[in-house]
């Protein structure tokens, strides 16, 4: 089965198209140390030369840049490799040429990478094999029967099969311990999904209901029992609280179900207010590119570790989430109009390390600004894609 999921295809592919400036620069030094051409064949190796730029250029900024890259675009890359390899070969001379065809292997190896069906791979080498032969006969001199050119063709082909063989097992291999792995992952996420959805059902209206009655309890309550009054009202706090800490599992699990993180920030920062009574505003810049699961519930995560804490600490009556994607990044951000931070914050608590951890996780960084009172905190995440595998 060849590699379909687009995440799966980004980091081979970014191997490939780096294998492939490496060729570039041989070729270049080879184009310009020592020259012999003539100026057709000079003509024709810059014209085959600026092809492979373009197009590897294109395919190496899709995905430096967090688009999708397709097995389509994969196929069109190993077509121009064989169809230049091919041309340079007719304009060299054909088969004499001492090191055109050792480039039709690494072509063959990333083919087999990519498309691991044995029908398919066997039917591009044979393809190759014929072209190479073809161009061997008819191209410049042809070979030289006398200097028994057709045992070297015969070899070189034999070659040919041995790679694909090889690369289409091993690849074959690994694609199928992946795939358990993913089943494996799927299965945890299901059973994650179920778990939110039992703590919605059960434990989080428990907890509503009990914060429901502690409430109606401070309103019957006995005004000159003061104590009484300060305790129901305590609790009533750590029920909020718990209320708010059952919120995470539960929202988490529209990020495993795939719903992009602006969405659920939303869905969550309505919870925030709802619970906590602090006003909370949700700002989307720019579209949101395709993010991994992974890199969503880290994110998600911070978000909801600056959103406890402008709840517990900071006395905030509002707090702004603005979620801005751009061309090469995303910037997440939660300000808060609170007390600020106390100076060694820092090493307080979990909070703010697991914070940075996550960020860290992601390969993006996580600056935090605090003022005085009544100036509030700023927790900011960025994350830039290329740094996230799988990523994004």
């Amino acid at each position: 089965m060849d590699i379909t999921d687009p995440e799966e295809i980004r980091y081979p592919a970014k191997i490939s198209v780096w294998v492939r400036w490496f060729i570039c620069i041989a070729c270049l030094i080879e184009l310009i140390y020592r020259p012999v051409f003539t100026y057709f064949t000079y003509a024709a190796y810059i014209l085959c030369f600026l092809v492979l730029v373009a197009l590897n250029g294109y395919v190496h900024y899709r995905v430096q840049t967090g688009r999708t890259v397709t097995l389509h675009w994969i196929l069109a890359l190993s077509a121009m490799d064989v169809i230049l390899i091919t041309g340079g070969m007719i304009v060299a001379g054909g088969f004499s040429h001492f090191f055109f065809y050792l480039l039709y292997y690494p072509a063959l190896v990333w083919f087999a990478v990519f498309f691991s069906s044995y029908r398919l791979s066997f039917g591009w080498v044979t393809m190759v094999a014929l072209l190479y032969v073809v161009v061997s006969l008819t191209a410049g001199e042809g070979l030289d029967f006398d200097a028994r050119d057709e045992k070297a063709l015969f070899a070189r082909i034999v070659v040919m099969y041995a790679i694909v063989a090889s690369v289409n097992l091993v690849s074959s291999s690994e694609r199928n311990k992946r795939r358990e792995a993913v089943e494996r992952e799927r299965e945890l996420h299901r059973e994650r999904i179920q778990l939110t959805q039992t703590i919605h059902d059960t434990t989080a209206q428990s907890a509503y209901m009990i914060g429901m009655g502690i409430e109606t309890a401070i309103e019957l309550a006995d005004k000159s029992n003061q104590a009484l009054v300060d305790k129901l009202e305590a609790t009533y706090e750590l029920s909020k609280s718990a209320m708010w800490e059952l919120r995470h599992p539960i929202d988490i699990g529209l990020i495993l179900e795939g719903r992009e993180l602006g969405h659920v920030l939303q869905s969550h920062a309505e919870s925030f207010t709802a619970i906590t009574s602090v006003h909370s505003d949700v700002v989307l810049r720019g579209a949101e590119p395709p993010l991994s699961p992974v890199t969503r519930s880290l994110l998600f995560s911070i978000a909801h570790n600056a959103l406890t804490n402008a709840f517990r600490h900071a006395r905030a009556d509002r707090v702004t989430i603005e979620l801005a994607f751009h061309e090469n990044g995303l910037r997440m951000s939660l300000s808060d109009d609170g007390i600020g931070l106390p100076d060694d914050y820092a090493v307080r608590g979990h909070g703010f390390k697991n914070m940075r951890a996550d960020a860290e996780r992601m390969g993006g960084r996580l600056d935090v600004e605090s003022g005085m009172s009544g100036q509030g905190t700023t927790v900011t995440c960025v994350v830039e894609y290329n740094s996230v595998e799988g990523g994004t």
